[in-house]
C-alpha cells in the first residue's frame, strides 16, 4: 500500500508526462505485430452513432481482445525494461523497451476508444468497482509504475545527451539563457513601473465618458492581480523557450501545473474580489461565509481539474480515470454537505421571513433539527430560496419589456373580471360619479408630486436651446394628457435669464392669441405689427411657452396658416427670444406631412409614454391611506406576482390594479386617473369606498364603422373641440352627413356637447384613439 501510494504521488506531481506524446509519434515507432493489428482494427471502427447491433457486438469482442493483449504487452514491457536495466548501454535493449512502451501506450488509447464505443454493461463491467474493474485497476496501476520507470530512464538518457551537446556546442544553450534573461529583465521592469502605467491608463479611459465604465471595472480587477499575471506569463514563456532545446523539450509540460496552480490562484482572487464588491450591503458574517464557500469550491475545482487532466493524459479514460471521477463526485458531495452545514443557520433564518411556503419547504423547516434529515432539509430550503431569487431576477429583467408588462396586466384584468362576475357583494356596491370622485382621487395642482424621471431625456435636449442665451423655436409634442403642460411650466420655473410668458392658445384662433400675448406683455393694442416691433426693440429676453398649439391647426386646406403666422413672427423678432410650442402628436403629424422640411424648428421632441412605475407613483400620490377619503382594495384579489411576494394582500392588489390602469391607458396618466375614478364604489354595508375593476366599453361598433365616420372622429380628436361647420370643412362631407354622423355618435356616447361645440367623451377617448391608430388614421 505504501508503494502504491508513492507511485500515485509520483504520477500526479511529476515534472512532465510521458504519455503526453502524441499517438502519431507511437505510430512512427516500431510496435509489436499484435499491437499494430489491433490498432488498425480499432482505427477502422465507425463513430458511435453509426454503429449497428452487429458492429456493437464486434466492438465488445474487440475490447476483450485488447484487454487480453494489453496484459501480454505489460509483461513484455516489464521483461524488456528489466533487460535494459541489466544492460543500460545496449542500444538494442533500449529499442526493445521503447517498443514495449509504445505498444502499451497504443493499446491504452485503443482501450479508451473502445470503452467510449462499447455497450453500457460492458463499460460498467470494465470501469466499475466489481472484480473485473479491480483487476483492470491493478493492471493500469502496474502499467503506470512501469511507465514511470521508463520515463526516468528516458530523462537520464536525455540529460546525458544534453551534457554531451553542451560540450560540443554551447551556443544553443547560451541563446536560450539570454532569451530567458531578457524576459526576466522585461518582467522586473514591468513590476517596477506597472502601477504608474495602470494609473495613466485609468486616467485616459476616465476622460472618454460614461461608456468606459466597463473598461474601468475590468482594469480595476486586472490591477488587483497584475503581479501574479506577470509571473504567470513569464514562467509560461520561459518554459516554452527552454523547451526549444531538444533534450529538455518535456519541460513544456510544466505549463499544466503552472496554469492550474498559479492561474487558479489568480482566478480565485478575481472571483473573491467580484463577490466582495457585490456583497457590501450584506452583513459582515454573511460576507465572510460567502467568500469562504466560494474559496472552497474554486480551489476544489482547481484541484480536481488538475487531477482529472493529469489522469486523462497519463492513463487515458480507463478504469483509474473512472474511479477518480467517482471520487471527485463524492468529494463535491461531501463539500456540498459541509457547505450546507455552514449555511444552515442563515438559510432557515432567511426562510423564517417568508410568509407563504410550499408543503415541501414546510416539511424541511419542521425537520431541520433531525440529524438524519438536516442536510436534506437545508438543501430543499436553499434550493427554494435560490429558485425564488432567480424568479425575482427573471421577472425584474422581463419587466423592462413593455410587451411582457402588457401581457401580465391583461392576465390580471381577466382574473379580476372573473372575480367581479362571481362576487355577490356587487349587489351592495354603488358607483361613485361626478365631483365626489375628486375627493378620493385628487386632481393635479401646483403641489402635486412631479415624477422627475419622466421625459428627462427630452427635457435635457430642449434645455440646451431654451435655457441658453440664443434664439430658438422648439416643438414639444405628445398625446393629449401625457404631461406637456407640466413640462412647459417646468421650463418656465427653471429659466433665470429671460422673462417667462405662458400662453394657452384659445379656441378662437390667431387673433385671440395675439390679444393674450399683448395683454401679458402690457401692450396697449393687440396688433401683430405692434407685437413684432416690441419684440425687436425691447431689451428684455422672453421665453414663450405656447400650450395647446393644436388649436391653431385645422386638418384642412389652409389649416396651417395661423401656425405659420406665429412661427414667422417669432423668427422675425431677431432678438434672443426663445419659444416652446406644445402641440398634440395627432396634429403635429398633419403639420409634418403638410409642410415637410419647409417648416423648420431648432428641435422637435416627442414625449414618451409613461412607464408602469411612473404611473404607479402618480396614482399613489393622488390618494390617501387613511381618513375620510381613504380607499380600500379589500376583495380585489390578484394573482400572486413573483416580484411582489413580500407585499401584503392590500399592497399586492393596489400594485396589480395600477398595472391594469397603466395597461389600459397605454401609458397616458390622464386616462389612468379618469378610469381610476370610474373604479370607485361605495359599499352600503360597510360604508367604505372600495376599488373594483372599471368597465371597459366595447369597441365592436367602432371596429365596424365605415371610414367616412372614422374621419369625422379623427377630426374631432385633432380639433379637441369642434363645431359641425368645422367638421364639414375638415372632412369635405356635407353638413347633413356630418350632423347625422354626430347624432349617431351622441346616441352611443362617443361624443358630448360643450356649449356650441362637441368633444370626444372621456369614457371613449382611449377606445377611439386605439381604433384610429389601428386604422392608420391617427398617431397616438
Amino acid at each position: 500500500m505504501a508503494n502504491t501510494f508513492y507511485l500515485l504521488l509520483l504520477l500526479l506531481f511529476s515534472s512532465s508526462s510521458f504519455a503526453l506524446l502524441d499517438l502519431n509519434m507511437s505510430r512512427q515507432k516500431s510496435l509489436t505485430p499484435a499491437a499494430t493489428t489491433l490498432h488498425q482494427a480499432v482505427s477502422e471502427l465507425p463513430e458511435l452513432h453509426f454503429l449497428d447491433q452487429q458492429q456493437q457486438k464486434a466492438v465488445d469482442n474487440l475490447l476483450v481482445r485488447v484487454l487480453d493483449e494489453q496484459a501480454k504487452q505489460i509483461n513484455y514491457f516489464k521483461t524488456e525494461l528489466i533487460a535494459y536495466k541489466a544492460s543500460p548501454d545496449s542500444a538494442q535493449a533500449w529499442k526493445n523497451a521503447q517498443r514495449g512502451y509504445y505498444s502499451t501506450l497504443s493499446l491504452s488509447h485503443d482501450k479508451q476508444k473502445l470503452l467510449s464505443l462499447s455497450s453500457p454493461p460492458i463499460r460498467d463491467l470494465v470501469t466499475g468497482f466489481g472484480p473485473e474493474g479491480v483487476r483492470q485497476f491493478k493492471s493500469e496501476l502496474y502499467l503506470t509504475r512501469l511507465n514511470v520507470e521508463f520515463y526516468l530512464h528516458q530523462e537520464i538518457r536525455a540529460f546525458k545527451r544534453f551534457v554531451e551537446d553542451i560540450f560540443i556546442s554551447p551556443i544553443p544553450v547560451l541563446v536560450v539563457i539570454f532569451k530567458v534573461f531578457m524576459l526576466q529583465v522585461i518582467m522586473f521592469w514591468w513590476l517596477r513601473n506597472s502601477n504608474r502605467f495602470i494609473t495613466l491608463l485609468r486616467d485616459k479611459i476616465s476622460k472618454n465618458g460614461r461608456s468606459t465604465n466597463l473598461w474601468l471595472h475590468l482594469l480595476w480587477y486586472v490591477a488587483r492581480a497584475h503581479r501574479a499575471i506577470a509571473w504567470l506569463i513569464s514562467i509560461t514563456l520561459s518554459l516554452r523557450i527552454i523547451a526549444q532545446l531538444p533534450s529538455l523539450q518535456h519541460l513544456v509540460f510544466l505549463e499544466i501545473f503552472t496554469w492550474w496552480i498559479l492561474g487558479g490562484a489568480i482566478a480565485v482572487s478575481f472571483i473573491l474580489e467580484f463577490a466582495y464588491q457585490h456583497s457590501r450591503r450584506l452583513s459582515k458574517a454573511i460576507i465572510t461565509l460567502r467568500l469562504s464557500t466560494i474559496r472552497l469550491y474554486v480551489w476544489g475545482f482547481i484541484s480536481t481539474g488538475l487531477i482529472s487532466q493529469i489522469s486523462e493524459m497519463t492513463l487515458g479514460k480507463g478504469t483509474i480515470y473512472a474511479w477518480i471521477s467517482s471520487l471527485i463526485f463524492f468529494f463535491y458531495l461531501l463539500l456540498t454537505l459541509y457547505s450546507l452545514h455552514k449555511w444552515k443557520a442563515f438559510i432557515f433564518e432567511r426562510l423564517a421571513t417568508k410568509k407563504e411556503q410550499p408543503a415541501l419547504v414546510k416539511w424541511a423547516n419542521d425537520n431541520k433539527q433531525r440529524w438524519i434529515f438536516a442536510s436534506l432539509s437545508t438543501a430543499i430550503a436553499a434550493s427554494w430560496l435560490i429558485l425564488r431569487t432567480l424568479q425575482h431576477y427573471l421577472i425584474d429583467l422581463l419587466s423592462h419589456s413593455q410587451l411582457f408588462s402588457h401581457a401580465l396586466a391583461y392576465l390580471f384584468r381577466i382574473e379580476v373580471a372573473k372575480q367581479s362576475e362571481n362576487e355577490s357583494e356587487q349587489l351592495h356596491l354603488e358607483a361613485i360619479r361626478g365631483e365626489e370622485t375628486f375627493s378620493y382621487v385628487r386632481p393635479g395642482s401646483a403641489d402635486s408630486l412631479l415624477i422627475p424621471e419622466y421625459a428627462q431625456q427630452s427635457y435635457d435636449a430642449l434645455a440646451t436651446y431654451l435655457l441658453s442665451d440664443k434664439p430658438a423655436v422648439c416643438v414639444l409634442s405628445g398625446e393629449r394628457g401625457v404631461g406637456t403642460t407640466t413640462l412647459l411650466r417646468r421650463f418656465l420655473h427653471d429659466v433665470d435669464d429671460a422673462q417667462a410668458i405662458y400662453v394657452s392658445c384659445p379656441h378662437e384662433g390667431f387673433d385671440a392669441l395675439m390679444a393674450l400675448i399683448c395683454e401679458q406683455l402690457g401692450l396697449p393694442d393687440s396688433g401683430e405689427a405692434l407685437l413684432l416691433t416690441h419684440l425687436r426693440s425691447t431689451s428684455k429676453c422672453y421665453l414663450f411657452a405656447f400650450d395647446n398649439v393644436q388649436r391653431l391647426v385645422k386638418p384642412q386646406v389652409g389649416g396651417l396658416a395661423p401656425l405659420m403666422r406665429l412661427t414667422n413672427l417669432l423668427r422675425q423678432s431677431k432678438n434672443s427670444h426663445r419659444a416652446l410650442l406644445a402641440i398634440e402628436k395627432s396634429s403635429w403629424r398633419f403639420v409634418d406631412r403638410a409642410r415637410g422640411e419647409r417648416l423648420l424648428f431648432d428641435l422637435v421632441e416627442f414625449l414618451p409614454r409613461w412607464k408602469e412605475s411612473e404611473i404607479s407613483q402618480l396614482l399613489a400620490s393622488r390618494i390617501t391611506d387613511n381618513g375620510q377619503y381613504a380607499l380600500s382594495f379589500d376583495g380585489l384579489a390578484l394573482p400572486r406576482q413573483w416580484e411582489k411576494d413580500e407585499l401584503s394582500e392590500d399592497q399586492r392588489a393596489c400594485h396589480g390594479f395600477y398595472r391594469i390602469l397603466w395597461d389600459y391607458s397605454d401609458g397616458n396618466p390622464t386616462v389612468a386617473l379618469r378610469f381610476f375614478r370610474r373604479s370607485l364604489f361605495k359599499n352600503s354595508e360597510t360604508n367604505t369606498v372600495q376599488v373594483r375593476l372599471f368597465q371597459i366599453p366595447s369597441s365592436e361598433g367602432l371596429e365596424k364603422m365605415p371610414k367616412p365616420m372614422l374621419a369625422v372622429l379623427r377630426s374631432i380628436v385633432q380639433l379637441e373641440v369642434a363645431s359641425p361647420e368645422e367638421l364639414t370643412d375638415c372632412t369635405r362631407l356635407s353638413i347633413n352627413e356630418v350632423i347625422s354622423t354626430l347624432r349617431y355618435f351622441q346616441s352611443r356616447g362617443y361624443i358630448e356637447w360643450s356649449g356650441e361645440k362637441l368633444r370626444v367623451s372621456d369614457l371613449w377617448f382611449r377606445n377611439i384613439t386605439n381604433i384610429l391608430h389601428r386604422q392608420h388614421l391617427l398617431v397616438k
